[in-house]
Formats: structure tokens, sequence, C-alpha cells
């Protein structure tokens, strides 16, 4: 009798698990549709869709097929995001034992970001952004109202289930389209991503996560290589996360970004350079995050070459770029960094030893310059660093922001 009722309990069992497992491969993709999906569009405004989802209950198995997240109205490119295949491999003990969510592995393949600026310099990641952030205190108001924000905050953050992602691979490519520069810009990044130990929960100033990216730059059927490395906090709140990250980019035409180099003043050249970034509750830290370019083989623009009225630019020309403001807006002003380095004793001695030195050759070869040389022995007097960056403000037209 007893091992009947052990039979039945065996074949009840099997026949839940089984039913179990053709809801979850038939039914859940529907209940996606009908209840998730409706939901992240009113908190997000954003429109997601999903093809399919399969399950695997027994390996522990979850794929989601064909995710897309559209363009905001008033942007014509394609999705903004798009994923074929999202696979997770689950730990279900600790799914089980905890409430939580133990990812083994994920796998994300063919992932496209698309990045668009528009005219009036909107992104189309703006509306998504907005969304994502912490509405603030009021101003004037108590101190009632924001313990009651806090509560609400921390009330979305218990509801939510502990993840945590042993191990995250992803390929993805970024295209990023600039309309506000007149001549629409475009380029193109291919990414290698590997991500360790990332969790929604734990210190937030714990960077108990590691991140590994590897990359290229696509210029003109050329790549760019370049990497960044480094630790992350647990991601609670993906626009207040905590990091460090370091990495280095190989040399880069500048011809790739013909429109913005233009802007101040340059027409051809070489750039190579390394970064660090230190962010702290989702603001970066200025005096810590830094772009450090190499600029070579610079020519100016025929505009700026005539301003300059006949001053070579310097052989090598080293920008530094502070990284400031917070995650959502990061602030970094390229033209400032140009023109503070351009107008820098440094550069500018360096500048008046190549004018020394190509008078000295004149002087020594006057039949290669076409002129006879000067035997009266008279010499100019060199100006005096103030003189010449003010020339250079004048020149270069002052930082635009």
């Amino acid at each position: 009798m007893m091992k009947k009722i052990i039979l039945a309990a065996v074949i009840l069992c099997i026949i839940l698990v089984i039913g179990l497992q053709f809801f979850l491969a038939y039914g859940l993709t529907d209940s996606l549709r009908k209840w998730v999906l409706p939901a992240v569009k009113t908190k997000y405004d954003t429109d997601v869709s999903v093809r399919n989802i399969s399950v695997n209950l027994l390996g522990g198995t979850l794929n989601i097929h064909g995710i897309q997240v559209a363009n905001p109205p008033g942007f014509d490119e394609p999705a903004m995001l798009a994923i074929e295949n999202c696979g997770l491999k689950v730990g279900l003990p600790a799914l089980f034992r905890t409430g939580g969510a133990d990812i083994q592995k994920s796998v994300l393949k063919n992932v496209s970001l698309t990045i668009v600026r528009d005219k009036n310099g909107a992104l189309n990641l703006d509306p998504l952004l907005n969304a994502m952030q912490s509405p603030e205190r009021p101003a004037g108001s108590g101190g009632g109202a924001a313990e009651a924000g806090q509560d609400a905050a921390d009330s979305d953050r218990a509801s939510f289930p502990n993840i945590i992602v042993k191990k995250m691979e992803m390929a993805a490519r970024l295209n990023y389209f600039d309309w506000q520069v007149g001549q629409p810009f475009k380029l193109g990044i291919e990414t290698e991503l590997q991500l360790s130990n990332i969790a929604n929960y734990g210190l937030d100033d714990s960077l108990s996560g590691i991140i590994n990216l590897h990359g290229n730059i696509l210029e003109n059927g050329r790549k760019c290589a370049f990497d960044l490395n480094g630790r992350i906090s647990p991601i609670a709140d993906p626009l207040t996360v905590s990091f460090d990250l370091s990495g280095s980019m190989q040399t880069l035409d500048l011809q790739t970004f013909k429109e913005f180099i233009e802007n101040i003043g340059l027409k051809e050249g070489k750039a190579s350079g390394t970064i660090n970034l230190v962010c702290r509750k989702g603001r970066f830290d200025p005096e810590k995050s830094v772009l450090r370019l190499k600029l070579s083989n610079i020519v100016p623009t025929e505009e700026k070459a005539k301003k300059m009225g006949g001053i070579p630019m310097p052989a090598t020309l080293n920008i530094i770029v502070p990284v400031s403001g917070p995650l959502a807006n990061p602030q970094i002003n390229v033209t400032e960094a140009f023109f503070k380095s351009m107008t820098s004793e440094d550069t500018v001695n360096s500048i008046l030893q190549g004018i020394i030195d190509s008078k000295t050759e004149k002087a020594q070869n006057p039949e290669k310059d076409g002129k006879q040389n000067d035997k009266s022995g008279s010499k100019t007097p060199a100006p005096k660093i103030s003189e010449i960056k003010s020339m250079f403000g004048d020149i270069l037209g002052g930082a635009e922001k």
C-alpha cells in the first residue's frame, strides 16, 4: 500500500513539473506581454516588446528572445535597444532557499544599442533616464517629505528580489548618430563585455563586481582598439552606482570626428589616450576622473591657419579633459581642455622653440628659403609668454562650451 502511495506521489510530481514546464514555456510569454511589459511602459514611458520566452525548469535555464526597446516619439532610427537572445543559467537551490536569484551565467547575443542626438540636442535616452531618476525633494520641503521619498525608494528596492549574476558575457554594437553638428555624424563601436559578481543588493560602497570591456571604434574600414577595466558596486539604482574604471585607446584618426574637430579649428591629426573614471553614488569625481589625450600630426583648418599668422602647431599636444557631473548627464568639455592646453606655458614654449628653430634653419640655408640672410645681425625680441597666450586667446576664439 505504501509503495502505491509513493508511486502515486511521484507520478503526481512528474505531472505537476510537466504542467509547470508547459505553462512556463507557453504561458509565460503571454503573461509577460499582458502584465509585465505594460507596467514597464507605465513606469518608464518606454515601449518594450519580447518575441517569446523559453524555459527549462529541470535544467534551470531561461531564454528570452527578441527583446526590443523602442525609440521615443520624434526619433526615426531603429530600436533604441535590441537583444536577439538573453540566456540565463539559474541556481535553483538558491532560488528556493532565499527567494532570490543566483544567476550562474548570463549570455547576451546580438545586442544593438542606438543612441541618437537630434538637431535640438535631445537624446533618445532622455525620457528613459528621466523616468529612472529618483524624485528629488521639492525646494523648501521639510524632512518629512525627504523621509517619505526615501521610504518609497526603500519600498521599491525591497519589493524586488535579490539578484546576483556570477558571470555575464555580452557582445554588443553601439551606433551613435548626432544631428546637431550640421552634417549627420555617425559612429560605430563594437564591444565585448564581461561582468563578474554583479548584484542588486549589498553595501553601496563595496566595489565587489568586476568589469572587463574590450572593443573597437570603427573608422572607415579600420578599427581602433580600446579597453576599460575596473570594479563596480552593487547596482540597486543604475544612476547612483559607484565604480572605478581605467583603460586606454590606441591611435585614432581624428578625421573620424571631422564634424567635431573642425569646431576647434583642426583639419586632421592623430589621437591616442588613457582614461580614469571614479564615480561615487552616481557622480563623477572631477579630480580623479580624467581623459588624457595625446594629439599628434595636427593640422589646422585654413581659416584657423590664417588667424594664426603662420605660427606652427606643436608637434604633439597633451590634453587633460576632466569628467564631472551626474552619471545621467556627464560633463566632458574637450573644446575647453584644448584651449587650455594650447595656451599653457609648455605649449607656448614649444611653439616658440619651433619658431626659433625654423628661423635658425632659414638663416643657415638662405637659398632654401629664397631669401638672403640678414647680415645686420639684428634680432627681433621674442614675445613674452603672456603676450603669446593673449594672442592665442584671440586666435582660438575662447573656450566654447
